[in-house]
């Protein structure tokens, strides 16, 4: 089946377009020139632009007596154990192919191999290269299995019991997933740091594996060593490449944070991995080996290096240091005592060897109260590591202070297909500052964004939501100016549009359905400081890399109302009326209203969405967001484009209420002061 990019139906395998919303199945817009180019083209033959879908291919050898699922009933990581591989020999492809169908067709320079053999690979015999998927709208091999697999076992075994895990592992391996996708299987909540794994099969005694192309990506090392980078910066990165080892160790992948080339940052300077490379059989890498690359980043650094940060590394690579858990105290120690004093410089080319016992005590705290139960190698670490694999994300941010580094957003609405007129209404409202000296540069940014759903009839609705959008505009014009308006602030607001349509309902002596109403959903963002608050049934979205999608508010509805007084769920929503509104303004005074009100402190790159109930309904959001909204997280994604396609979207899988959303970009980084750029 052929599954449309535009509104994601499935179609037969011969369809030339869309059988719901006449979108070419053969034919990409090029980006740059807007001509249609085939799907198995890499360039455009117009302009030059590259539009074909790339993937990162690996492929393993295994030797003949080599048996797929040899340990079923073992950990992961002891997978690479059971590894053989035949030496020296040559790969038979199909052709160009990689595959017997012709779906992905290898790319190489003229004259030059299209796949390269790895040195040193853990593996053994392993090649790496890349391809083009010709056949990108049909669904990949791994994810027609992993779809069944999941109807029979469950979820992935991310946080899975031990046992749960191997039946999960056994059931991959009996349908031909390979031993080399079980590690990215298993982290797959940790993507995109981890790469997610587009396809992968077992065929001809070779292990084949395809992942996102990340070649265009920046080193880290590059960054590290060529750029003038603040304290808080670094311990940042080295705070998320701790985070990956305590995961990395439960699949046996440590080695992959060792080797230089493949670490890497994306366009908004977010740490990834190009892929996961499997720990030598011989030796474990331990956090030593990890201390010693980035003493070798630091000692090519072509600036000067905080001397608190270089102490505490030579400890770890000394030996000195050697509990996970511990040094990731001690670098959010360093996070917080930057915000107070500046840092010594020490100068790149520094001896590693030398004795730092002098310094080291003022400004590192003494280690023998922490952890007495860590052991001297990093397998003792994450098995003694008491913290769970599920919390460890929270550690790369929750001492470090963010400032905004960009703030982004957009809006769109739209009748939908069935209704004659649109009582939805939106408002933006925002300014972006940025202040430019010697040091770089610092980005201030503060909006408003308000999205209403009137009811009452046409005329009604319409002047409903309206009315509440421009009061509220008018209300923080004027009561935000310098501090970020708080709870009683938001209150007021709230309540004053709600008695403006209440007056008006009154002076018209409407009555029942004719009084008009609406419902409200409101952000104001401040730098890293965000505000929602609600009324009714339009909501507010988080989607973040860590957590993916959370809703961030609860419907005022007689179902949702019900089940917070111990209904179970399926009866509250059994009854007729489960979807009325208990609550909206306009209708009735202030005594009854009582909007749900949150402050959250951004500590990630966030995007905010806010919608009517026209987008939400039949859950929309929550099953189609990883394919509309995840991608826009990332700057390189157009929010305007992005948004438009979910409307179309929508209004092809709902249509029948007017859809109204509002999209809100927060990037964020480490908190950079003048002393630390200094």
């Amino acid at each position: 089946m052929l599954v449309c990019p535009q509104c994601y139906s499935e179609n037969p395998n011969n369809s030339l377009i869309c059988q719901h919303c006449k979108t070419s199945l053969t034919h990409r817009s090029c980006p740059q020139c807007h001509r249609d180019v085939p799907l198995e083209l890499v360039t455009c033959p117009g302009c030059g632009a590259s539009v074909g879908t790339i993937w990162q291919v690996i492929i393993a050898q295994l030797s003949p007596d080599s048996e797929q699922g040899d340990l079923l009933t073992e950990q992961t990581n002891k997978l690479v154990e059971n590894r053989q591989h035949k030496p020296n020999q040559t790969l038979t492809l199909c052709g160009n192919y990689l595959d017997p169908g012709h779906r992905y067709r290898l790319l190489g320079k003229e004259g030059e191999q299209p796949l390269k053999l790895l040195e040193n690979h853990p593996l053994g015999q392993t090649y790496q290269g890349q391809v083009i998927d010709c056949q990108p709208l049909q669904k990949s091999v791994l994810e027609v299995l992993l779809t069944g697999c999941s109807e029979i076992v469950g979820d992935t075994p991310n946080g899975s019991t031990s046992s749960q895990e191997e039946l999960i592992i056994a059931q991959w391996h009996q349908m031909g997933i390979p031993d080399l996708a079980v590690p990215y299987l298993t982290l797959k909540d940790l993507s995109p740091k981890i790469p997610r794994v587009h396809d992968a099969w077992l065929e001809d005694e070779r292990e084949v594996i395809l992942l996102p192309n990340r070649l265009h990506w920046q080193k880290l090392s590059d960054v590290l060593i060529n750029q003038s980078l603040p304290l808080l910066q670094r311990v940042y990165w080295l705070n998320e490449i701790l985070t990956l080892w305590k995961a990395l160790s439960a699949v046996n992948c440590c080695q992959s944070l060792l080797i230089e080339d493949n670490l890497l940052l994306d366009e908004d300077q977010s740490l990834g991995l190009q892929q996961l490379y499997q720990n030598p059989p011989e030796k474990a890498p331990s956090l030593q080996d990890l201390a010693r690359l980035w003493q070798k980043w630091f000692n090519l650094s072509r600036y000067p290096l905080p001397a608190n940060l270089v102490i505490l590394i030579d400890q770890v690579a000394t030996g000195k240091l050697d509990n996970l858990a511990q040094l990731r105290l001690e670098l959010q120690d360093l996070a917080a005592t930057q915000q107070d004093e500046p840092d010594e410089q020490i100068e790149p080319e520094s001896d590693s060897s030398l004795d730092f016992s002098e310094f080291s005590a003022e400004i590192i705290p003494e280690l023998d109260d922490f952890n007495e139960e860590s052991s001297n190698d990093s397998e003792e670490d994450s098995e003694l590591d008491s913290e769970p694999l599920e919390n460890s994300s929270e550690l790369a941010t929750d001492v470090l202070p963010m400032e905004l580094l960009s703030l982004s957003e957009f809006g769109i609405t739209d009748r939908g297909r069935l209704r004659p007129h649109n009582e939805d209404y939106f408002e933006i409202s925002s300014q972006i500052r940025t202040e430019f000296n010697n040091h770089g540069q610092k980005v201030r940014g503060r909006g408003l964004y308000i999205v209403c759903d009137g009811m009452g009839g046409h005329a009604a609705g319409e002047v409903a939501s309206k009315m509440a959008v421009e009061t509220l505009d008018h209300f923080f014009k004027e009561h935000w100016q310098e501090q970020f308006p708080n709870h009683e602030t938001l209150l007021k607001g709230i309540l004053l549009a709600n008695q403006t349509l209440y007056e008006v309902n009154q002076d018209n002596s409407s009555a029942g359905s004719g009084r008009m109403g609406t419902t409200l959903v409101m952000a104001l963002v401040e730098d890293t400081k965000i505000a929602i608050a609600h009324v009714g049934d339009s909501r507010a979205y988080r989607i973040t890399r860590q957590e993916g999608l959370e809703q961030l508010t609860v419907d005022h509805e007689v179902g949702q109302k019900a089940i917070q007084h111990g209904v179970d769920p399926e009866i509250a929503y059994g009854r007729p009326d489960a979807y009325q509104l208990t609550q909206a303004l306009g209708p009735h005074d202030n005594n009854f209203i009582q909007p749900d009100i949150h402050f959250l402190e951004i500590q990630e790159d966030s995007l905010f969405l806010l919608c009517s109930d026209g987008l939400s309904d039949q859950e929309l959001i929550e099953n189609y967001w990883q394919e509309y909204l995840s991608p826009l997280l990332s700057s390189r994604n157009n929010l305007e484009q992005g948004l438009k396609k979910l409307l179309n979207f929508a209004n092809n899988h709902n249509g029948h209420d007017n859809i109204t959303a509002v999209l809100v970009r927060v990037k964020v980084q480490p908190q950079i002061s003048v002393e630390d750029l200094g």
